[in-house]
This record gives structure tokens, sequence and C-alpha cells, in this order.
């Protein structure tokens, strides 16, 4: 079924600036500091016996992470949602529980409080846009008729694909193809990609052609008319990869009945109302990187 597209709860916002500064963003006056993401990167370390790595990606996303709880946080407490008899609840039960079992006592743990506290913000944040803006049954049964309107009579298709940067090797991939050599055994043999020693370059699940035609087109044009066995000439992505896509398997698509769908249909129409509304708060948000 066609999956409700959800922009990021994480909007992108561009750091300038060393990380070394002592303020890396402001956002709505709130000071995000180094010394804030140097705690949490500790503490992610510490909890995972130090699997994760210290690194500029991992420090950009915690920063992300941290403007978005920042901006959820002031809205769930202008609503006054942190004054709730539930909030109060949570939070007093979950103090207990860290005195109880002595997590108060770690060097870590006003770092960790602080880090609930947000998480519970936002989930009574989205508690409330859940209450203020249900999908009701009809809403569900629109989004149905949407999506099996935009299906109705379309293919689906089990890809194959040699993948690798040197041209040389893809070329001669595509001579064996055309010695009509089996195509599991040409992935196997020339595509970059490890995982097809084991599956023969081939997907395992199917791809609807309208899905492919909106988040792929130049790979739909290649592909669409192709009938199962049949495969394209050497592609080259923008990248600098070189690759040869397969057809293994064409087939109609059987669009769902509404009770089969309708429950993470409702949970997508839910998701895509919370994250519409945090965009929002992102829309009206003062969010000004270290200079």
């Amino acid at each position: 079924m066609k999956t409700i597209k959800l922009t990021s709860m994480l909007v992108l916002v561009a750091l300038s600036g060393s990380l070394a500064a002592q303020t890396l963003v402001t956002v709505n006056g709130t000071k995000i500091d180094s010394k804030d993401i140097d705690a949490q990167v500790k503490m992610l370390q510490s909890q995972s016996n130090g699997q994760i790595q210290d690194s500029p990606q991992l420090r950009d996303n915690l920063t992300r992470r941290q403007i978005t709880g920042i901006i959820i946080g002031q809205e769930a407490k202008r609503l006054k949602l942190h004054e709730s008899t539930e909030y109060k609840q949570a939070i007093e039960q979950a103090r207990a529980a860290a005195k109880e079992q002595g997590a108060d006592k770690k060097p870590n743990f006003k770092q960790e409080w602080a880090a609930y506290e947000n998480d519970l913000l936002s989930q009574a944040y989205v508690a409330h846009i859940v209450r203020s803006n249900p999908v009701t049954e009809a809403d569900v049964k629109t989004a149905y008729n949407d999506f099996s309107n935009f299906y109705k009579g379309s293919s689906e298709i089990q890809l194959g694909e040699i993948i690798n940067r040197d041209n040389t090797v893809i070329q001669k991939a595509l001579g064996e193809l055309k010695n009509k050599k089996s195509f599991k055994t040409v992935a196997g043999q020339y595509s970059a990609d490890p995982q097809a020693k084991q599956t023969g370059g081939i997907s395992s699940g199917y791809l609807n052609l309208k899905d492919l035609e909106q988040g792929a087109p130049v790979v739909y044009n290649a592909v669409k008319d192709l009938r199962k066995g049949s495969y394209t000439d050497v592609m080259q992505s923008q990248d600098g990869l070189y690759a040869i896509f397969y057809v293994n398997d064409k087939r109609a698509a059987k669009i769902p009945s509404l009770d089969e769908v309708k429950e993470s249909l409702g949970r997508d129409l839910q998701a895509a109302r919370i994250d519409q509304a945090i965009q929002a708060l992102y829309g009206k948000a003062d969010v000004k990187p270290a200079k």
C-alpha cells in the first residue's frame, strides 16, 4: 500500500561556527551550548558501553534533536500541559523509581533527568495534538479511497540490480547477460554490493511502479516497459555509480481492503497531523545559529 510520506520532525538547521563555541544555536531565546552536547555524547557513550563514537555527525544530530525538543517543550508549557495531572503523576512516579533504584545518585543523572523531562513534555504535546485533532472514520475512508484510486490498475515489480563504480566491470556484466548468463550469477560476480553474492542482487520485495515513478523516475522510465526476465542497459547515477536493473517478476498490484489497512492508515494520518503541528511550530520559531 502507499505510505503517506512524512517530512522529518527534525527540521534541518544549517549550523555555522565551530562546535567548540560556547553557544551553538539559540532557539526562541534559549541557548544550546556545546557543554550540553558534550554531556549528551558522554551519556550515549556510557549507555552504549563505548559502541557509539563521538563524531561531528552525532553532535549535529543531537543539536537538531535538542532544537526540536526545545520548540516542542516551550509550546507544551505555553499550553500548560506540564500542569496536567497526568504529567505531574508521571514525573512523581519516575522520580520515585529513580530514587528507589539509586539512579538519582549517578553522576550523569542530572542530564538523564533533563532528557526524560523533555521527552515527557514532547509526549504530552503529541497526546494533546491527538486529542485536539483526532482521525475520524470518515478521514480513514477518504484516505483509503484516494489510495485505492491511485493504485487501481497498477503493476508491481521485483527488481534486481548490479551496481559498481567501475564502468569496465559493469560493461563486462552486461556482456555476460547478453550471453544468456543468469542474472543472479552475474550479479554475484560483478556487483560491488556484498549482499548480492547471497541474494543474486534481487530484492525480496515488490515495488509498485507508481511509487517508483514518483521516487526514482529515471529508473522507472528504464524498467516500466520491460517484461519479466529483461534488463536495462548500463545506467549512471549522479554520484558516479553504474547500474543494471533487472525485472525478476512483474504482476498486477493487489489493492487490500479497507479492513486490512484501516489501522495503518489511521496511524499514518495521525502521524502526519502531529508532524504538521511540529512543522508549524518551526515556522514560528526563532532559530539563530551561532555566528
